[in-house]
Parts: C-alpha cells; sequence; structure tokens
C-alpha cells in the first residue's frame, strides 16, 4: 500500500518538474506536458505492460519452422537408409567370405583323401587279428 502511494508521488513529482522547465529557451511553456506511467493490475508503475504476445512472434515462423522439419525429416531418413546400406554390405562381406572359408576347408579335405596311401583289407581274419589302437585307423569307404 505504502510502495504504490510513493511511486503515484514519484510520477506526480516527474509531472511538475516537466510543468516546471517548459521548452528550455526561457519561455514560458506553451503546453504542459504530462508524463503518464504504466500502472499494471497489481498498481507496480515500473513493470511494464507488453505490447504484444510473445507467442504471436512464433506466428509468423511457421512456415519457416515446418520447412526445417521437413528438412530434418529428409536427412534423417537419407541418414538411415544409407545406414542400412551399409550395414547389408558389411553382412554380405561376412556372407562370402564364410563362403570362400568353407570352399577352402573342403577343397584341403578332397587334396588330402587324395593324396593319402590307402590299402584294401580283403581277408576279414587280418582285421579280426588286429589290435584296438590299430583299428582306429581303419576307414570304411
Amino acid at each position: 500500500h505504502n510502495g504504490s502511494q510513493r511511486a503515484r508521488t514519484m510520477v506526480s513529482a516527474r509531472s511538475m518538474e516537466v510543468e516546471k522547465r517548459g521548452t528550455g529557451d526561457g519561455a514560458p511553456p506553451a503546453k504542459a506536458k504530462t508524463i503518464t506511467a504504466a500502472v499494471s493490475a497489481t498498481k507496480r508503475v515500473w513493470k511494464k505492460r507488453p505490447a504484444k504476445r510473445t507467442s504471436s512472434d512464433k506466428r509468423g515462423k511457421l512456415g519457416s519452422e515446418w520447412e526445417k522439419r521437413k528438412r530434418k525429416r529428409e536427412l534423417m531418413r537419407q541418414a538411415k537408409q544409407k545406414q542400412a546400406e551399409y550395414i547389408e554390405k558389411v553382412k554380405e562381406a561376412k556372407r562370402e567370405e564364410r563362403r570362400k572359408r568353407e570352399q577352402r576347408k573342403q577343397y584341403k579335405e578332397e587334396q588330402q583323401k587324395k593324396n593319402e596311401v590307402v590299402q584294401e583289407i580283403k581277408d576279414l581274419k587280418k582285421i579280426k587279428k588286429m589290435k584296438r589302437k590299430h583299428l582306429r585307423y581303419i576307414e570304411k569307404r
């Protein structure tokens, strides 16, 4: 209560100073200037009322913001597509490597079988006489 009264007296004191000064060239003031302070609902003189709302400023930028969002979405879509292509490329390279490895292994086994020294056993009595250790090396083909 006391603060608002002080503010009113300050405003009235200012208006008196302006009236006393006049134009400054010694001539009597042609018209008295009064300063009116913007008084808010809370009676605070020093607080100015906003001329316009901040939300009204944003309305003009809606188009550009929309364009930015669209551009950002497009860039994200392209990035995801490139990432998916890269992942597919890596997977394909791994598949190819695995296939080559299996081919090398198969080729190696075939060459080993070709280079083996094979001895046919036609007499079954020989197999019955063989010891277990020797039987381990016998393969049936």
